[in-house]
């Protein structure tokens, strides 16, 4: 008895986890990545600006290697050896690889 009652408080439990993500996932913003996984994404994309380093953006099951040159509000800048400016939406990726 005991553990049907363990069970099914985490069954509870479980559901007012999923409640709550889904009701702050719909009444957030439309951009569904977290403040703090856009945080990380702006810092890596900045310290490539910043150390003239290379990443790799992953955007749309494509992958860009670049050097960011200038990050906006929604959209980042680079360049590589085949194209003098590479301009991507950050709504659009995915993630970001390095190698600092």
């Amino acid at each position: 008895m005991i553990k049907l009652n363990c069970l099914k408080l985490t069954h509870l439990i479980q559901a007012l986890v999923i409640t709550s993500v889904i009701a702050t996932g719909s009444a957030g913003a439309a951009d569904p990545a977290s403040a703090s996984e856009k945080d990380t994404l702006r810092a890596t994309l900045l310290e490539s600006k910043e150390k003239n380093k290379g990443v790799t953006v992953h955007a749309s099951g494509t992958n860009v290697a670049m050097v960011v040159t200038a990050l906006e509000e929604k959209y980042v800048i680079g360049r590589n050896q085949q194209a003098s400016r590479i301009v991507i939406r950050l709504d659009r990726i995915d993630g970001v690889s390095a190698a600092f």
